[in-house]
């Protein structure tokens, strides 16, 4: 990244004027302004890369709501590409009202029939899968079962 990045201060001639650098929690970024740093990018003074990085609220807010609601449990069940077994919804009915919610959005959405008889049934929306890369998808999942 930090390659790619590198000629973009000198470029627009800003780079005596930047100082803090901004991003989401992954250490790659933190790599990444150390390299930056290391490189004199930020121009001639003195660059404390660990001083000038900032991580983004809104993003240590959603790692908080998800360790409350989730606690600790296996993070692989949390991605998409999760395949439905009966041992991975017997692993979401750990997690209480949240992972049966979980359960029921994988299961109707699992299939085309069980979506069509979902939809037979009276269902006005399709349920909203939660996506644990989109912030506000579990406010979605919950609020589409409403």
């Amino acid at each position: 990244m930090a390659g790619v990045i590198h000629e973009l201060p000198r470029e627009y001639r800003v780079e005596e004027r930047l100082g803090f650098f901004m991003g989401d929690n992954a250490s790659n970024n933190d790599t990444l302004v150390r390299a930056l740093a290391d490189e004199q990018v930020f121009g001639e003074h003195h660059y404390n890369a660990q001083e000038h990085r900032l991580c983004c609220v809104g993003h240590v807010f959603n790692l908080v709501v998800k360790a409350f609601w989730f606690g600790e449990v296996d993070r692989t069940l949390l991605q998409d590409t999760v395949i439905v077994t009966h041992d991975t919804m017997a692993e979401w009915r750990k997690m209480g009202p949240w992972g049966k919610a979980q359960n029921i959005t994988i299961y109707l959405l699992a299939s085309p029939q069980r979506r069509q008889e979902f939809f037979r049934l009276g269902a006005g929306t399709i349920l909203h899968r939660d996506n644990a890369t989109r912030w506000n998808t579990g406010y979605s999942m919950i609020q589409s079962m409403i």
